[in-house]
C-alpha cells in the first residue's frame, strides 16, 4: 500500500463519518418530531387547569403523543448512536430549564391575575422548547461531533 492509497482510504473514512453524522443530525432535527414533542409538552403542562377526569386524559394523551413520537422517531432513524455523558447532561439540564420556565411563567401568570395560568405557561414552555431546539442545534452538533463516533 502506498502513502497515497493510505491517505485516500483515510479520507474515505472521514467522509463516511461526516455523512453519518450529518444523517444523524438531519434526522434528530426533523420537524414532525419537534411538533409532536411540543404538542405533547403543551398537553401535559396545560392539564393542571382542567378538572379531574380531563386532566388525567390530557396527561395521558400528551405523554402518548410525546413518547409515541419518540418511539417512531427512533425506529425510523437511519443512524443509531449512544449519547455521550456530556450530551446526556446537557439534555437533562435543558429539561430542568424547561421546568423552571414553566413554573416561572405559571407563577408570573398567577401574580398578574391571568386566567388559565398553566395553559399560558404551557404555551410559553412549548414555544421556548421549539425556539431552543433551533437555537441550540450548533451546540448539539458539537456534542455529537466531539463524541467521536456515530
Amino acid at each position: 500500500m502506498t502513502a497515497y492509497d493510505a491517505q485516500s482510504a483515510l479520507d474515505a473514512i472521514h467522509h463516511r463519518r461526516e455523512q453519518t453524522l450529518d444523517a444523524y443530525m438531519s434526522h434528530a432535527n426533523s420537524r414532525p418530531y419537534l411538533i409532536a414533542s411540543a404538542l405533547g409538552l403543551f398537553a401535559v403542562c396545560s392539564a393542571f387547569d382542567l378538572p379531574n377526569p380531563w386532566n388525567t386524559a390530557a396527561v395521558v394523551a400528551g405523554n402518548a403523543l410525546a413518547l409515541g413520537g419518540l418511539f417512531i422517531h427512533q425506529r425510523k432513524a437511519p443512524v443509531r448512536r449512544k449519547a455521550a455523558g456530556p450530551e446526556t447532561l446537557f439534555h437533562v439540564a435543558l429539561g430542568v430549564l424547561l421546568l423552571v420556565v414553566f413554573w416561572t411563567a405559571a407563577i408570573g401568570a398567577h401574580f398578574l391575575g391571568l386566567p388559565a395560568r398553566h395553559t399560558l405557561a404551557a404555551a410559553v414552555t412549548a414555544l421556548t422548547a421549539v425556539a431552543a431546539s433551533y437555537a441550540l442545534r450548533p451546540v448539539v452538533k458539537d456534542f455529537v461531533r466531539s463524541n467521536g463516533h456515530a
